[in-house]
């Protein structure tokens, strides 16, 4: 059985990833696919010193995995109607070593996601996560655009 984790944060190239993932499923058998989303606020977010005090970070985690959960299960509909075991999982911190960390622990045999979530801006801070995942992996990894 292939096992295939598709890494999504609900951006456009990320749904596009989901549609090939889709197609990619509907054409081999014996898939198993883990969905996997990743919250995180940047540290450039936060602030500055003292500014931990003015955040509430169990209500910003909330939030956060609602929002997580929610992309996920938009996904899961771009997915409607392949025969493959589906699996969702929501997981916090840094995406890049976050969904590394999700496909070693799976052992799945292809991360798939897309080129880019944030858009040239946020990338240009932050550095891609895509980037950060294909140089990362020790398994192939897929970048849809």
């Amino acid at each position: 059985m292939m096992r295939i984790l598709l890494a999504t944060d609900g951006s456009p190239h990320a749904l596009r990833a989901a549609a090939f993932v889709a197609r990619l499923v509907r054409e081999t058998r014996g898939v198993e696919l883990i969905l996997v989303n990743v919250g995180h606020v940047p540290a450039v977010a936060l602030g500055g010193p003292g500014a931990g005090a003015m955040v509430d970070f169990g209500v910003l985690e909330e939030g956060l995995e609602r929002a997580g959960q929610e992309i996920l299960n938009n996904t899961l509909r771009e997915l409607a109607g392949i025969d493959a075991d589906i699996a969702k999982e929501y997981r916090r911190g840094d995406p890049g070593g976050q969904i590394l960390e999700a496909a070693k622990a799976k052992d799945v045999d292809l991360i798939v996601m897309g080129c880019r979530g944030l858009g040239q801006f946020g990338g240009l801070i932050l550095g891609s996560v895509s980037e950060r995942v294909l140089h990362g992996a020790h398994m192939p990894v897929l970048i849809v655009r």
